[in-house]
């Protein structure tokens, strides 16, 4: 009895820990604005994967696994929706940050300077 208590609590703090491992993650991709750096092909099999694990969790009746697995789904999903909608607007963010910079990406007005 106690070896099972155990090992459920092992696996509820395991997938805790796996649930919580991605949010840093939306974190910086929702304060940045900016998704360049995600892989679509990385998020489409990390969630593929997941649709698997919760299929086969409700197969065996683990709700631990059935919860922590759509947790992880739903945070990667928010990931990809912010990929999408950082991804649309991405170059005319890029364009707004190097004008701010001083670089000269397009025409823009220049303060003229007083003359004295």
């Amino acid at each position: 009895m106690l070896v099972k208590m155990t090992m459920e609590f092992v696996g509820i703090i395991g997938t805790l820990i796996i649930c919580m491992s991605i949010l840093p993650q939306v974190i910086k991709v929702y304060k940045t604005k900016s998704a360049r750096d995600l892989s679509i092909a990385y998020l489409s099999a990390l969630m593929t994967g997941l649709v698997l694990l919760i299929i086969y969790s409700f197969y065996v009746g683990n709700l631990v696994f059935i919860f922590g697995n759509v947790l992880s789904l739903l945070s990667v999903l928010m990931l990809i929706i912010l990929r999408k909608k950082y991804s649309q607007n991405g170059l005319a963010r890029i364009i707004h940050l190097e004008v701010i910079q001083g670089k000269e990406v397009l025409p823009c007005h220049k303060p003229q300077l007083s003359q004295k």
